[in-house]
C-alpha cells in the first residue's frame, strides 16, 4: 500500500484568509451557518472573537493576503491599528448601526463598505474577489535573489539559499514522472478542501472527467480551485501539495516547451509592490533573481498600464511595470510561451512564464506615477549558479528526477522528516533489489546521521551495501563507497577500530578497481590518517599521510595546493611529536610549492616563512629564525606601510631572537 502525501486540511491552501472578529462569533448557531456562506466567498475563514489575538495572528502572517470582516464596536478599536499591515487587503464593517460606522469607517481606504444584511456582505465579498482575481496585479510576487557578490550587498538581499532550493525543488516536480494516483489524491483532497462549495466542487469534479495534459494552461488561467491551490503551494513551498499537482506542473512546463516563442519579445506585467519589495529589487540591479511562481505578462504596454486603473487602490503599495525583454533562443532557459489560444479566457494576449524563471534587473527609472523595472529573461546556465545547484545534487540526484530526487533535496534543505515521508513512499514502489531502494536506503542513512542517530545510520548504509553486494561485482567501486561511508559514520562515534576496517575494505576495492593510484585511494588513506590523529597516534598518522603524498606527488601539477595544504598539515603533526627535523622539512616544501603557485609575497607562503622562523626559534637555532624573520621584512618592507601590524610583529619577532643572539 503506497504512503499518502497530504498537506493538512487545517493550513490554507488558497491565496486569501477571510478573518471575521466578532465577541459573540462563537456563541450562536446561527454564526454557524454564517461561516459556511462566508466560506463560499474564501475557502479559509478563521473566527476570533479576542482582538489582541485577531491583530496578533495578522502580523505574524505577514506573507498572506488577509480579508477581515470586523463587528462596527471592535472595528473602531482595531482598525486604526493594524490598517497600514501590508498583507491586510480589504476591510468590512458588518454591523447592525450603519450611519455611525460609517462615520469612523470613511477614514481609511481599505475599508471596502459597511454593511448591515449578511447576503449583501457574502455577495459583496464575492464580487470583489472575483475582480482581484481577474487583475491579480496585487498578488503577492515572490522574488528571490542569487548574489554573486554577497559581501557588497544589505542582509535582506542576502537570499541565496532560498534562491536554489527553489530551482531544485521547481526542476525536480516539473520532470518527475507521474502516475494517475497521484491524480487522484489530489481530487481526494480537493474534494475535502472544498467539500462546502457546491460551485468548487462541480469544477473539480469536471477535472476529474476531463482533465488532459494538453489543457494544463487552460485549467491553470481559469478562475478556479487549481490556480488558487497551486500558486498558494509555490508561494509558501508546500511540498506536500506541490507533489499532488507535480503532474500538473509537468504538464504545464510541456505545453510551454511545444508552443514556445520563436522569436525575441518584449513583455509587460503590472504589479502593485511594497516599498520593501522595491527595495530588494534595487539592491538587485546586475544579480540574478527568480520570480517564485507562474508570472503572466502582455505583450501590449497600454493594457498593462490600463490594469492600474482597473485595481484597488493601496496606500502602501507603489504602481510598478515589468519591461521584460526575452529571446527562446537562449540556451537552458526556462520556457516561456504565448498563451493566447491555450487560456480559459478568449481574445486575451497572454506570455506565460514558466515558475521559477530567472531573470536580470538591468534598470530602474519612474514615469509619472509608475516605477520602470527593465529586465531579461536569463538561461539557467549561469556557471556560479550551474556549480552550485551540481555541487547540491552530488552523484545521488540522478539525471531524471523522481521521488529519491526530491526526498534528497529535501534532506539538503534540512527538511528531515519531509525526506523521509518521501522516502518510505519510494519505497513502496519499488522492488527490493531497484536502484532506488538502495539511494532510499542511504538517504535514510544520510537523515539518521544529520539527526546524529549514527547507530541507526549505520543500520540503513549497511542495508544498503547487503543489495550492492548481492548484485554487483565484488571489485565494483559502488561497494568500495558504501564501505568508506560507514567508516565515515564510525569515526563521528568515535569507534574508530571499526572506523579503520571499513576503509581497509574500501581501499582493498578502489586499488584493485581503479588503480593504486587513484584520487579515491589516496582519500581513503587521508581518511585513515585522521582517525589516527584523532587517537593521538601521530606516527601512525605520519605514515598514511605520506602515502597520500607519495599519490599526489605523480601528478604534482594537479594537486599543488593540496600537497602544500598536506605539508603543512603534516609539519603541525611533527611539532607536535617533536620532530623538529621533519617538521622544517615539510614546512620548507609548503614554502617552495607555495612560492611556486602564487609568489613568494602571497599571504600564505609568508606564513609558511614564518612558521619555519618559530621553528628553528623554539629549536634554539636562533640564527637561522633570524634569517628567516628578516626575509619576511624586506617583503614586508616593498609592500606595507611601517605601521601596518604585520610589519610591527615581524620587528617584534626579530628583536626578540637579537636578545638571545647576545
Amino acid at each position: 500500500m503506497t504512503t499518502t502525501v497530504s498537506p493538512s486540511l487545517s493550513q490554507n491552501l488558497e491565496t486569501f484568509i477571510l478573518i471575521w472578529l466578532d465577541s459573540l462569533v462563537n456563541l450562536s448557531e446561527d454564526n454557524i451557518d454564517t461561516k459556511k456562506l462566508l466560506r463560499k466567498a474564501i475557502t479559509y475563514v478563521i473566527p476570533f472573537d479576542d482582538s489582541e489575538k485577531c491583530m496578533e495572528f495578522i502580523r505574524s502572517n505577514s506573507h498572506e493576503r488577509i480579508v477581515l470582516i470586523v463587528s462596527g464596536r471592535l472595528g473602531q478599536m482595531l482598525v486604526p491599528r493594524i490598517h497600514e499591515f501590508s498583507q491586510l487587503i480589504a476591510i468590512y464593517v458588518y454591523c447592525s448601526d450603519k450611519k455611525r460606522n460609517e462615520q469612523w469607517a470613511k477614514n481609511f481606504i481599505k475599508v471596502k463598505g459597511v454593511i448591515v444584511d449578511l447576503n449583501e456582505l457574502v455577495i459583496r465579498i464575492k464580487s470583489d474577489q472575483i475582480k482581484r482575481n481577474d487583475y491579480k496585479i496585487d498578488e503577492s510576487l515572490p522574488i528571490s535573489v542569487f548574489n554573486k557578490n554577497s559581501q557588497e550587498k544589505p542582509v535582506v538581499v542576502i537570499n541565496n539559499n532560498n534562491f536554489i532550493y527553489f530551482q531544485l525543488i521547481i526542476d525536480c516536480l516539473s520532470r518527475m514522472n507521474s502516475n494517475l494516483n497521484e491524480k487522484n489524491e489530489l481530487i481526494l483532497l480537493c474534494k475535502e478542501e472544498y467539500k462546502d462549495k457546491k460551485k468548487e466542487l462541480s469544477i473539480i469534479y469536471e477535472f476529474e472527467e476531463n482533465y488532459s495534459s494538453d489543457r494544463a494552461i487552460w485549467w491553470l488561467t481559469r478562475d478556479s480551485f487549481v490556480y488558487e491551490m497551486l500558486t498558494k503551494a509555490i508561494q509558501d513551498i508546500n511540498i506536500d501539495l506541490l507533489y499532488h499537482f507535480h503532474f500538473f506542473l509537468s504538464d504545464i512546463r510541456k505545453q510551454l516547451i511545444e508552443n514556445k516563442y520563436s522569436l525575441p519579445i518584449r513583455t509587460y506585467r503590472s504589479q502593485l509592490m511594497s516599498s520593501q519589495e522595491i527595495k530588494l529589487l534595487k539592491y538587485s540591479m546586475g544579480e540574478l533573481i527568480s520570480i517564485n511562481t507562474f508570472l503572466f505578462t502582455t505583450p501590449n504596454r497600454q493594457r498593462a498600464i490600463e490594469m492600474f486603473q482597473n485595481s484597488d487602490t493601496k496606500p502602501d503599495f507603489k504602481r510598478v511595470l515589468f519591461e521584460i525583454d526575452a529571446d527562446p533562443q537562449l540556451e537552458n532557459m526556462k520556457p516561456f510561451s504565448d498563451i493566447t489560444s491555450l487560456n480559459y479566457f478568449t481574445g486575451v494576449d497572454i506570455i506565460l512564464f514558466m515558475a521559477g524563471t530567472i531573470f536580470h534587473p538591468v534598470d530602474i527609472c519612474q514615469e509619472n506615477d509608475i516605477i520602470i523595472i527593465q529586465m531579461e529573461a536569463h538561461s539557467d546556465n549561469d556557471p556560479t549558479i550551474k556549480t552550485t545547484i551540481d555541487n547540491i545534487k552530488g552523484e545521488d540526484y540522478g539525471d531524471t528526477p523522481d521521488l529519491f530526487s526530491l526526498g534528497y533535496i529535501l534532506s539538503k534543505m534540512k527538511k528531515f522528516d519531509d525526506a523521509e515521508k518521501y522516502y518510505n513512499r519510494l519505497l513502496q514502489e519499488m522492488p527490493n533489489d531497484h536502484h532506488s531502494v538502495i539511494c532510499c536506503y542511504q538517504g535514510f542513512g544520510r537523515l539518521a546521521m544529520e539527526k546524529r542517530n549514527y547507530d541507526l545510520s549505520i543500520e540503513w548504509y549497511q542495508k544498503a551495501l547487503d543489495i550492492k553486494t548481492s548484485i554487483l561485482r565484488p571489485e565494483d567501486p559502488e561497494i568500495a563507497s558504501a564501505h568508506s561511508t560507514i567508516a565515515d559514520i564510525y569515526v563521528k562515534k568515535n569507534a574508530f577500530n571499526e572506523a579503520f576496517q571499513s576503509y581497509t575494505q574500501a581501499l582493498k576495492i578502489w586499488s584493485r578497481a581503479l588503480g593504486k593510484d587513484h584520487p579515491k585511494v589516496a582519500a581513503c588513506y587521508k581518511n585513515i590518517a585522521v582517525t589516527f590523529e584523532m587517537q593521538n597516534k601521530y606516527n601512525e598518522a605520519v605514515d598514511y599521510y605520506e602515502k597520500v603524498l607519495t599519490i599526489y606527488e605523480k601528478n604534482p601539477l594537479d594537486n599543488e595546493a593540496d600537497i602544500a595544504k598536506l605539508h603543512n598539515h603534516m609539519a603541525i603533526i611533527c611539532t607536535t611529536i617533536d620532530d623538529v627535523n621533519q617538521t622544517l622539512k615539510h614546512y620548507k616544501l609548503a614554502y617552495k610549492i607555495l612560492s611556486k603557485i602564487y609568489s613568494n609575497n602571497h599571504p600564505d607562503a609568508i606564513t609558511a616563512l614564518k612558521n619555519i622562523g618559530y621553528t628553528y626559534e623554539a629549536a634554539g637555532h636562533f640564527k637561522e629564525a633570524l634569517a628567516y624573520y628578516e626575509k619576511i621584512a624586506s617583503i614586508h618592507h616593498q609592500l606595507l606601510p611601517s605601521n601596518h601590524p604585520e610589519v610591527v610583529g615581524i620587528q617584534g619577532d626579530i628583536k626578540r631572537v637579537h636578545s638571545q643572539l647576545k
